[in-house]
């Protein structure tokens, strides 16, 4: 394990051997090989990939802090076009700049971004909760798709949980494990019962237990700035928030809501033909759950479009 240092000198997260091998090799590209690196980190809401992105960013560029932490476009494309050579996180709400729909609808914006990024060198580590509701062209463009995990250990006799753990597969010469894995869940989400090993990746990470005994995870950037951050820019999914007035943000589970409806509209965007029992096993849902969620997504669709 490699432990890594704040600016004070203190010891703040660790990482193993190879993926600190594989962030001084990113840092390096972005530095020294005039390259620009794309990374997409994929799971559930709440599994610690919003740290694990912090912590690798913070391993490659150590001037990372929360302007470049980032939740929507205009934050991402200020931190793009502002800075040189450095990491840019996009957090859980610039996934939806970065799907299918959005990439349609303002494909050029994202390409002139994506070519100031070649031109700047920067890290990109984007996080979303669905890979495969990313656009194609995004995931052919990564140099690495990391899945994080929660899970339960048993740890000095009681069951704790751990976030953050993560594979990463790279698309790297001699070991395309990115072309394997998204090849893999593309079939499993067409046909979940399809049999087939899932591609083992190169690197494996342990993530942070959570404990009375255990501290708490390091957020390189504040973990104040960062929440406060976060907690703001809920506000701007809230359509009426126009007049300025003081409205109620969306609580965890109402951002769960919203996420699991833009993964399933997706779906049905690039797959007309299935069937609510069709869209409701591959998102693990009830039929009833898929067919609200489609109408609230149609909803907002119609009233984006003024009609």
């Amino acid at each position: 394990m490699v432990m890594i240092k704040c600016k004070d000198g203190i010891e703040r997260f660790s990482l193993n051997q190879d993926l600190y091998n594989f962030s001084q090799r990113i840092r390096q590209k972005i530095n020294e090989d005039d390259a620009m690196v794309l990374g997409i980190i994929w799971g559930d809401v709440g599994c610690g990939k919003s740290v694990f992105a912090q912590h690798l960013g913070y391993a490659i560029d150590p001037t990372l802090d929360i302007t470049r932490v980032c939740f929507d476009k205009e934050e991402f494309t200020s931190a793009v076009v502002d800075n040189e050579k450095k990491v840019i996180i996009g957090d859980e709400g610039i996934s939806l700049f970065f799907s299918r729909a959005a990439m349609t609808k303002e494909g050029r914006l994202i390409n002139e971004l994506m070519a100031q990024c070649r031109q700047k060198n920067h890290c990109m580590l984007i996080c979303v909760p669905e890979i495969l509701s990313v656009d194609w062209l995004t995931l052919n463009a990564a140099d690495f798709v990391a899945y994080c995990w929660e899970s339960r250990e048993k740890i000095n006799s009681r069951m704790v949980t751990i976030k953050g753990n993560v594979m990463v597969y790279p698309e790297i010469s001699g070991n395309k494990s990115k072309t394997r894995i998204l090849h893999y869940l593309r079939k499993k989400r067409s046909n979940p019962y399809i049999k087939g090993r899932r591609p083992y990746p190169l690197i494996i990470n342990s993530g942070n237990p959570k404990g009375d005994t255990f501290k708490e995870p390091w957020y390189p950037v504040g973990e104040k700035e960062y929440r406060k951050k976060k907690e703001d820019i809920l506000k701007k999914y809230d359509k009426n928030n126009d007049d300025k007035k003081k409205k109620p943000t969306l609580n965890k589970q109402q951002l769960r809501v919203l996420i699991k409806d833009e993964e399933i509209w997706n779906t049905h965007q690039k797959h007309p033909d299935y069937t609510i029992k069709k869209l409701a096993e591959i998102h693990n849902v009830t039929r009833k759950t898929a067919s609200i969620s489609l109408k609230r997504s149609k909803m907002r669709v119609e009233g984006n479009n003024g009609n």
